[in-house]
């Protein structure tokens, strides 16, 4: 597997279908907005993606506000899960974070994702909950963690 930055436009239809197959329409915003995130964290260089044979094999796109990295969203498809890809992209992305002198990184999260699992075994720590964070009345955790 390897993980580069180059985001092409032409991947953005796949990588579309990648968010449909990991997120339902309460947690996803339009395709609009979604290209215009990817291609804006692309330029930022905080925008990640994984591949292996040729495949996407998952995505990571953040944002950085201060001193802060911010987690937007890391998307791995069902056929890729519990290879690594997910912890990969996120060691990346902080390394390019704490590279730049970021002190922490931070993500929000549905409350029954089980990638809370994940995110708390790589050393995040809930910080917050979100009453009511989605537009669904559901709610979310901040999670963040030192650099």
């Amino acid at each position: 597997m390897t993980i580069h930055q180059n985001l092409v436009k032409a991947n953005l239809p796949e990588l579309w279908r990648i968010e449909k197959g990991c997120f339902n329409e309460v947690f996803r915003t339009s395709r609009n907005f979604f290209n215009e995130l990817l291609l804006t964290a692309s330029e930022e260089g905080n925008f990640w993606i994984a591949e292996e044979d040729g495949q996407i094999m998952g995505f990571l796109c953040a944002s950085v506000r201060g001193l802060q990295g911010y987690i937007e969203t890391v998307d791995i498809p069902k056929r890729a899960r519990r290879r690594g890809v997910a912890s990969s992209l996120m060691s990346v992305c902080e390394k390019s974070f704490k590279k730049r002198g970021l002190k922490q990184v931070r993500l929000e999260v549905h409350t029954e994702n089980p990638a809370i699992v994940l995110y708390f075994n790589l050393g995040y720590r809930i910080t917050r909950f979100l009453r009511d964070y989605y537009q669904n009345g559901w709610h979310a955790v901040t999670m963040v963690k030192q650099l």
